[in-house]
């Protein structure tokens, strides 16, 4: 199965705002997550504070590595591999530095950063799925058979490999590990005893109901649009909306992995718009949204009333 689309966002200042009305499963805690308080809305949306999130990155405090010693730590580890290096541009995906290959073709591909890795992580390449891994401070992405996430696991750590015991957390969507993962960006999926869920996972058995109601309420060009159980689904925003754009999408998305990997992900990277409502198990926003589409997002809050940031 291939994800269709991928997304993004960062640390919840002290003004960072909670829907009054969350739910969900009690599964999948952080060990510490920022404080929140409702979101204060008025008629006018320009009278509307919505945070944006200030993240702190936690800085890496480990043994430097190079790509010369993952390519030697990797030979020797899986030898019969016949591993290859390569920095040629032809040979790279997704703004990778360089690429280790296999002789069963075992893909890696290498960043300065395990940041840096996550902002370029899609979930998908062509019709294979990625897998982010982090070798000291270097970021992969591996784009291959599950087969050799378990070859190299002895020297990239995968935050996804394995099943999880008793000591060790799957961190869920719900929207303390949300803010979380906002606060520490991409440090949240290498805390020690977490476990990033598996892909299309949702934890929340979530329909996308959010977008449902946002349909019923006008703010789609089809009224009857109904959401799908899980994944991701989009409606055609109406251009009677503020900032609206013909063509503009709204889309709503429920896997826990996708609206991790939003939260995770640097404020600098900004394909996914400059605003976000998301709840315990799902996330709204609209591809290219500007500080134009403010008060249309404070609409659509009021509907849906969940946490609404801008996330740049």
């Amino acid at each position: 199965m291939k994800i269709k689309q991928l997304f993004v966002a960062f640390t919840l200042s002290a003004v960072l705002f909670v829907s009054a009305c969350s739910g969900g499963q009690d599964q999948g805690s952080p060990k510490k997550s920022p404080t929140s308080s409702p979101t204060q809305t008025t008629d006018s949306g320009d009278s509307v504070v919505v945070p944006t999130p200030s993240p702190t990155p936690v800085a890496y405090e480990g043994e430097q590595k190079t790509y010369s010693d993952l390519l030697a730590a990797l030979k020797q580890a899986y030898p019969a591999a016949n591993w290859t290096q390569s920095a040629k541009a032809k040979d790279q995906v997704n703004n990778s530095e360089v690429s280790f290959r296999s002789k069963d073709s075992c893909s890696i591909y290498g960043y300065q950063s395990f940041q840096s890795a996550l902002d370029n992580d899609f979930g998908f390449f062509e019709d294979s799925w990625t897998t982010l891994g982090s070798f000291s401070q270097l970021g992969t992405i591996l784009i291959s058979a599950d087969s050799c996430i378990e070859k190299t696991s002895a020297v990239i750590k995968y935050p996804s490999f394995g099943k999880p015991d008793a000591e060790t957390e799957v961190l869920t969507a719900r929207s303390e590990n949300i803010n979380y993962c906002l606060t520490k960006l991409s440090a949240c999926f290498l805390d020690g005893g977490v476990k990033l869920p598996e892909r299309s996972t949702s934890s929340f058995n979530k329909a996308l109901t959010e977008l449902d109601e946002l349909a019923k309420a006008g703010f789609c060009v089809d009224p009857y649009f109904s959401g799908g159980p899980g994944g991701l689904n989009s409606c055609e925003a109406s251009t009677d909306n503020t900032g609206v754009k013909e063509g503009d999408l709204i889309s709503e998305v429920s896997t826990d992995l996708d609206i991790l990997r939003m939260a995770a992900t640097s404020p600098s990277e900004q394909r996914f718009g400059k605003y976000m409502i998301y709840g315990d198990g799902w996330a709204v926003f609209m591809y290219n949204s500007t500080e134009s589409h403010k008060q249309t997002f404070v609409e659509m809050n009021k509907i849906i009333k969940g946490t609404l940031i801008a996330k740049y």
